[in-house]
């Protein structure tokens, strides 16, 4: 029973993500289902991190604009990539995930601007704006990814105390 704390996670993370893009509109921003794909995919392994990156890049194409796809292909590859370092990282290392998460955003903002210039028709004029408002993201997905995977972890352990084969 304690398992569908998952999904309400999930859709409470993206329900509060489309809630701070509409009522906050700052220079730092995040992207907390990335974070919540990340953190799960160190939890539980490449398997699992891919089928959640999946789901939830499904949810995040049907409410964005955008290029249909991108997320649900970033999101496995982040999932699935991860889950392969579940056993060969120190998982209590913060400098570590910060690190990671930030490069992870680097290379997901890169290849997404890329996506938008073939779009715009090659108007690169759209590259000092979109690298300024990248970084706001790196730093804010660098900040945020802590204390997400401290609380994910939190909810992997308390599932762990009832299900034994969790």
């Amino acid at each position: 029973m304690r398992r569908l704390i998952w999904p309400v996670l999930f859709l409470f993370l993206m329900l509060l993500q489309g809630s701070m893009s509409v009522y906050y509109t700052g220079w730092l921003s995040c992207d907390l289902l990335l974070l919540a794909v990340y953190a799960y995919a160190i939890l539980r392994g490449e398997k699992a991190g891919a089928v959640v990156g999946g789901i939830t890049g499904l949810l995040q194409d049907a409410m964005t604009v955008g290029v249909f796809g991108f997320h649900i292909l970033s999101r496995i590859c982040v999932g699935y990539i991860v889950g392969l370092t579940k056993e060969k990282v120190f998982k209590d290392n913060y400098l570590y995930h910060m690190s990671a998460i930030a490069t992870i955003t680097f290379i997901l903002r890169f290849v997404y601007w890329w996506l938008e210039l073939l779009r715009s028709g090659g108007r690169w004029s759209i590259f000092f704006a979109y690298l300024w408002d990248s970084l706001g993201y790196i730093i804010g997905n660098a900040l945020l990814v802590w204390p997400v995977v401290v609380i994910m972890k939190m909810i992997y352990e308390w599932i762990r105390k009832e299900d034994i084969s969790y």
